[in-house]
């Protein structure tokens, strides 16, 4: 993802105009305590964590057939189609985009940025590290890219090094990302799942998801139709999970601290955090992620449901989401915040400028 050098100043200046109740030292305290616990947890039940992966992995390709063959026949039964397809289509599309972004997130951030999927070295976990990492891939996402940016995001947030600086995105990059086809094509440079440029690594998932979903699509073509198949496919897939990864990412920093214990929002376990975070296995707990990174999926939301508990009412309207009206909210408040800043630093500008006059 491009940095913005003014979005950064932006970020500096406006952290300093507002003001924000960070974690105290106390409340790191506990927060490392628990996740050390956890941590050694999970280094003591290696085998359990094998488990716990490996049923994931199953449980997302089983769930791809089930949406993507079985659900419009179960949803509509195909008798009713010529009345129902279009919405059977929206909802199998929907639902299968929805599952690659997961898959996604999943594949880029737990295997191949923090190597957390299968971390043993033995051949059969470096099988299935190489599929975990790089079932991505089958949405068109670039994993070596991804891996290589999200680890400076970690090391050196908030700075220029940064390599996902997120803590000020202005609404209009975000919106180009919203036109037709914006997962493949370059309206904006607010993109993190592949290069902006055609790289080898990026040919390679652009056919592997091309081979994907042109042998579901056959499949799909010859049990419900070329006309369903292709809206579902074409239209759907690429817009609906990508379009959530977007909404993420504008949400999740935007507009905190350049602090890495208090620059992230957490949307939590309920529906926006499964929605727009991508399930559990996703991103939905992302503040706790950044507060102890070396914790797997399923231990960030143990961490999460520990550190509510110990927030302040003020904290826990910087940090988490209220329930149903939060992300609605929170997006308004995005959308509308930059611009009435960015008045006031022009306006305080003209006023220095006609002072010095």
């Amino acid at each position: 993802m491009k940095l913005h050098q003014d979005e950064l100043e932006l970020a500096r200046a406006y952290g300093e105009s507002v003001q924000f109740e960070g974690l105290s030292k106390e409340q790191m305290k506990l927060v490392m305590d628990r996740g050390r616990g956890l941590f050694h947890w999970f280094k003591a039940h290696q085998a359990l964590h094998f488990v716990i992966n490996l049923t994931l992995l199953v449980f997302l390709f089983v769930a791809d057939y089930l949406i993507l063959l079985r659900l419009p026949e179960w949803l509509f039964g195909f008798t009713w189609w010529p009345r129902h397809w279009v919405l059977a289509a929206l909802l199998t599309g929907g639902l299968h985009s929805w599952l690659m972004y997961s898959m996604g997130v999943a594949s880029m951030h737990e295997g191949a940025a923090h190597g957390s999927l299968f971390p043993h070295h033995d051949p059969v976990s470096r099988v299935l590290n190489f599929i975990g990492c790089n079932m991505c891939r089958l949405a068109a996402m670039d994993p070596g890219y991804y891996a290589e940016h999200h680890m400076s995001h970690h090391a050196k947030f908030g700075t220029e090094q940064d390599g996902e600086f997120l803590n000020y995105v202005r609404p209009r990059r975000y919106w180009l990302t919203l036109l037709p086809f914006g997962n493949s094509i370059n309206y904006s440079d607010f993109i993190v799942h592949r290069p902006l440029r055609f790289t080898r690594s990026r040919a390679v998932s652009a056919v592997l998801a091309i081979t994907y979903h042109g042998t579901y699509g056959y499949f799909m073509a010859r049990v419900f139709g070329v006309p369903f198949t292709l809206l579902a496919l074409v239209l759907f897939v690429p817009h609906v999970g990508f379009y959530l990864d977007r909404l993420r990412q504008f949400t999740e920093h935007n507009l905190m601290p350049l602090d890495n214990k208090d620059g992230s929002r957490s949307f939590g376990l309920g529906f926006w955090g499964m929605l727009i975070g991508g399930g559990p296995w996703g991103s939905p707990c992302h503040w706790e992620h950044h507060l102890v990174a070396s914790l797997p999926w399923y231990q960030q939301l143990m961490l999460h449901r520990f550190l509510v508990k110990h927030l302040s009412q003020r904290q826990r309207q910087q940090y988490l989401l209220q329930p149903i009206i939060g992300f609605p909210r929170l997006l308004w408040r995005l959308w509308r915040e930059p611009k009435r800043f960015e008045q006031e630093i022009r306006a305080a500008s003209c006023k220095r400028s006609t002072f010095a006059s």
